[in-house]
C-alpha cells in the first residue's frame, strides 16, 4: 500500500501527449502537482514523452518503479500487470474500463487481472485512480486543480464522478482522493487500515457502491477508531432503480438497507443519505476546533423563528440541548435586556448588531457553563445579500471568530439554508478556522454526530456447535421441509415449539385432538402452501370433535381451490396456546453479510404492523436486547395498556438460540421465520415455523435477494 499511496517513480503505460487521452491528463498532473519523485513514460515507439526518455516497455526501463499506471485499452492490461509483478513491482493503477461493469467477457477479464495482481496493491480497473496531495503524487485521469486545499480530509469512493464532486467543494482540505473503481484487489478496507496506520488523516468520505469483504472492512474501521479517524459513508444503489444503475457501472449489487445500516452501526460507520451530508460532516470533524467536551448543545442566535427551527432539528437528530445552571442565567440576564429569556436555546434578539462584544461575552459565559458540550451559533447571512445588508452581520461573525480562535468549547456556525453564509460573513470564520456548516438537516447532522460519535460495538465471539448430521443430511436436499419437520428442527435445538401431529383424515385429526387435549389448533401441511392464512388453512381454538371433523374438511377444500396443483400431507393438528404477545422473529440472508436475524411484533399482519428491526450476527445478550427494544417489541412486552408482560428474558434467549443455529447451519438456511412466536408471562413457545433451505431457493442474478 506504501508503494501505491506514496510512489516515488512512476511509469506510465500507454504514455501520451494527446490532451484528451487518460495517460495525458495523469501525466500532466504529476508535472503540475508538486510530484518530485521520476516519471517513466512507456511507449512503443516515442522516444520521449514530454521531454521525458520513453521506454517501449516496462522491461526495458533501466529503474524499476514503485507503482504503474496502465493507460492502455482493457485487453491488454492484464499482461501488463503480470509483467509488471514478474518485475516486482508492487502496485498500480489500472484506468481503463471494459471488465466487471460491462459483460460476461469484462467479467472475465476482471477476474484474470485479479489473478495476475495477487500480492500487488492495485487500484481500479475502471478508476480515475488516486492522489496524494501531500507528495503530489498525482496519478489520476482527470483534471486536477494545483491549488486544491491541502488538509486531512481523505475521499474514497468507487464512482469517480463522486470523488470529483467532493473534492472540489472547497469547503474542506484534502489529503488524498481515491478513486477505486471495481477495486478488484485493493478496496476500501485496505484504504482505511492504510489511512488509520499512517496518522496523516482526520475523516474519512466514503462513496461505495459494493461491501466485498465485509470482515475486512469491520477489521479496518477498527483500526481507523483507534486512530480517532471519523468515517462518513453513502452508499449508492439502495432503491430498486439505484441498484440497477450500480450494477451497470461497477457490476456490484448492493444489499438490504437495513443490514448495511446494522453493519455500519457495528462498525462506527456515519451513514448519510446523501453527499451534502458529507460534506457538513467532513467540513466540522476536520475542524482545528477542539472536541466537544459533552453530549449537550448550546444553540444562539437572533431569530427566535430561527431557533425554534433550530431546536426542532435537534429533537429530530436525537439531540440535547443543554441545560444552562443557574450561575450561567444570572451571567446572561445582566448582559441582556430584561424580555431576553436566558434558556436554550437563546435569542439574542438585534441588540447585538450594534453592541457585538456581547455576542463573544454571550460565548464566553455559554463556554464557562457545565452542561454546554458544543456551541452552534445560528446565523443566516445568504450570499444574495448586497456588501451593505452583509456589512451588517459582520459585526456577529468576528465576535464568533474571535471567541474560536482561543475556544475551549468549539463553535460552529450553522446557516439553516443550503446556499451558506455570504463571503463577507465567512471571511473572518475561514481565519480563525470556525466550522461553517450549510442546511440545517446536514449540519445538524453533523452536530449530532460530533457530540455522539458512533463506536465501533465489538459482540462477543461466534460460538459454532457442531452441526446435527441427520439434520445436515436433511437440510442438504430432499423434499422441502413442512411446518412440522421445521419445528422439528427447532426442538431438536431446544427451542420451545406446540406439538404437533399430522391427520390424513377427519378420524384421525379427531384422534389426535383428544390426545392432545381441547382447544386445538388446525393447519394445512404443503410445501406448495408457506403461507396458510392467505390459503384459508388455518382453524384455531376448536374445542369439540364435532369442530375438529368439520375444520378438517373445511381446510382441506380451501387449500385445493387455493392450489388446485399444491401437494398435500394432510392437515396438522396442534394444541393451542393462549395469551401472551405475539412476536416474529426468523433469519434471512442479506448479502454480503450472511444470516442477519429480524425481530418485530408477529401474528398475521406482520406487513401492515411493521415496527420490525434488523441486526446482524453473532448475537449475544446485549444485541438482542437491543433488537426487542429497536422494534415494537420492547413497548409490548412492558405490559401495553394493561396487558401482561411479557418475558423478556426468553424472548431474548430465543434469538440467542437462533443466532447459534445461524453459527452452526448458516451454509444450509436461506430463510427461517418463526410467526407467530407467543410471548408468555413465563416462557415462550414457537407456534408456527417457516424454514426454506439454501437449496431450494434460486439467487437471481439481478437482484441482491429473492424473498420467498
Amino acid at each position: 500500500m506504501h508503494a501505491l499511496m506514496a510512489a516515488r517513480s512512476v511509469a506510465v503505460v500507454g504514455a501520451s501527449e494527446r490532451s484528451d487521452a487518460p495517460s495525458g491528463f495523469v501525466i500532466r498532473n504529476l508535472l503540475t502537482c508538486g510530484f518530485a519523485g521520476r516519471l517513466l513514460p512507456i511507449h512503443p515507439t516515442a522516444k520521449t514523452i514530454y521531454g521525458y526518455k520513453a521506454a517501449p516497455r516496462l522491461n526495458d526501463l533501466d529503474a524499476q518503479p514503485d507503482a504503474v499506471v496502465v493507460a492502455i485499452p482493457a485487453a491488454g492490461a492484464v499482461g501488463i500487470i503480470a509483467e509488471a509483478v514478474a518485475l516486482g513491482i508492487q502496485a498500480a493503477v489500472v484506468l481503463g474500463s471494459g471488465f466487471g461493469e460491462s459483460d460476461a467477457v469484462g467479467m472475465a477479464r476482471q477476474q484474470a487481472l485479479a489473478t495476475a495482481a495477487a500480492g500487488m496493491a492495485l487500484c481500479g480497473p475502471n478508476c480515475l485512480g488516486l492522489y496524494n496531495l501531500q507528495t503530489g503524487l498525482a496519478m489520476f485521469s482527470s483534471r486536477l486543480a494545483p491549488d486544491m486545499p491541502r488538509g486531512t480530509v481523505a475521499i474514497i469512493s468507487h464512482s469517480g464522478a463522486s470523488a470529483i464532486a467532493l473534492a472540489n467543494t472547497g469547503r474542506f482540505g484534502l489529503s488524498h482522493i481515491v478513486s477505486a473503481g471495481n477495486a478488484v484487489a485493493t478496496d476500501v478496507a485496505d484504504y482505511i487500515n492504510y489511512f488509520a496506520l499512517t496518522g496523516d488523516v482526520r475523516v474519512i468520505a466514503l462513496v461505495l457502491e459494493k461491501m466485498s469483504d465485509p470482515d475486512a472492512f469491520a477489521r479496518a474501521m477498527q483500526a481507523a477508531q483507534a486512530a480517532g479517524i471519523v468515517v462518513v459513508a453513502l452508499r449508492v444503489g439502495r432503491s430498486a432503480r439505484g441498484a440497477a444503475a450500480t450494477a451497470a457501472h461497477t457490476g456490484a449489487l448492493a444489499g438490504s438497507n437495513e443490514a448495511f445500516g446494522a453493519f455500519f452501526r457495528r462498525c462506527g460507520v456515519i451513514e448519510v443519505n446523501d453527499l451534502d451530508s458529507i460534506v457538513e460532516h467532513c467540513v466540522l470533524a476536520s475542524s482545528r476546533q477542539p472536541r466537544p467536551r459533552g453530549p449537550h448543545l448550546a444553540a444562539v442566535g437572533v431569530s427566535g423563528g430561527g431557533l425554534a427551527h433550530l431546536a426542532d432539528l435537534a429533537e429530530a437528530a436525537g439531540v440535547s440541548l443543554a441545560t444552562l445552571s443557574e450561575i450561567t442565567k444570572l451571567g446572561l440576564a445582566a448582559l441582556l435586556p430584561g424580555y431576553v429569556k436566558p434558556n436554550m436555546p437563546l435569542d439574542l434578539t438585534g441588540i447585538v448588531f450594534g453592541e457585538p462584544q456581547r455576542y463573544r461575552t454571550v460565548l464566553d459565559l455559554l463556554a464557562a457553563d457545565p452542561d454546554v458540550g458544543q456551541i452552534v451559533v445560528v446565523q443566516d447571512a445568504p450570499p444574495g445579500l448586497d456588501a451593505d445588508g452583509a456589512a451588517e452581520y459582520a459585526g456577529i461573525a468576528e465576535a464568533v471568530a474571535d471567541y474560536g480562535h482561543s475556544a475551549t468549547v468549539p463553535v460552529a456556525l450553522l446557516s439553516l439554508l443550503g446556499s451558506g453564509p455570504h463571503p463577507l460573513v465567512a471571511a473572518p470564520l475561514i481565519v480563525d478556522g470556525v466550522p461553517m456548516l450549510h442546511g440545517g438537516l446536514p449540519g445538524m447532522a453533523a452536530l449530532a454526530n460530533r457530540l455522539l460519535p458512533p463506536a465501533f460495538v465489538a459482540t462477543a465471539p461466534r460460538v459454532i456447535a457442531a452441526p446435527q448430521t441427520d439434520w445436515v443430511a436433511r437440510l442438504s436436499g430432499g423434499p422441502a421441509l413442512a411446518e412440522r419437520e421445521a419445528k422439528d428442527f427447532l426442538r431438536a435445538h431446544g427451542i420451545a415449539v406446540t406439538r404437533d401431529m399430522i391427520a390424513g383424515n377427519a378420524d384421525d385429526a379427531v384422534r389426535i385432538a383428544c390426545e392432545i387435549g381441547f382447544p386445538v389448533v388446525m393447519k394445512i401441511e404443503s410445501p406448495d402452501i408457506l403461507h396458510k392464512t392467505e390459503a384459508s388453512g388455518v382453524r384455531l381454538n376448536l374445542g369439540t370433535e364435532a369442530a375438529v371433523r368439520e375444520a378438517f374438511a373445511d381446510i382441506m377444500a380451501a387449500a385445493k381451490l387455493y392450489s388446485p396443483t399444491a401437494r398435500i400431507a394432510g392437515v396438522v393438528v396442534q394444541d393451542m396456546i393462549f395469551g401472551g404477545v405475539e412476536a416474529l422473529v426468523g433469519l434471512s440472508v442479506h448479502p454480503p453479510f450472511g444470516l442477519a436475524m429480524t425481530a418485530g411484533p408477529g401474528g398475521v399482519l406482520v406487513e401492515l404492523l411493521g415496527g420490525h428491526a434488523l441486526d446482524l450476527l453473532p448475537i449475544d445478550s446485549q444485541v438482542a436486547n437491543r433488537l426487542i427494544d429497536a422494534s415494537r417489541l420492547g413497548k409490548l412486552l412492558g405490559g401495553f395498556r394493561g396487558a401482561p408482560p411479557g418475558d423478556r428474558a426468553s424472548l431474548a434467549n430465543l434469538l440467542m438460540e437462533l443466532g447459534q443455529i445461524a453459527a452452526s447451519y448458516g451454509a444450509w438456511i436461506a430463510a427461517l421465520d418463526l410467526n407467530p412466536v407467543a410471548v408468555l408471562p413465563q416462557g415462550v413457545y414457537v407456534l408456527d415455523a417457516l424454514l426454506i433451505r439454501t437449496c431450494d431457493v434460486r439467487w437471481d442474478e439481478d437482484a441482491t435477494q429473492n424473498h420467498h
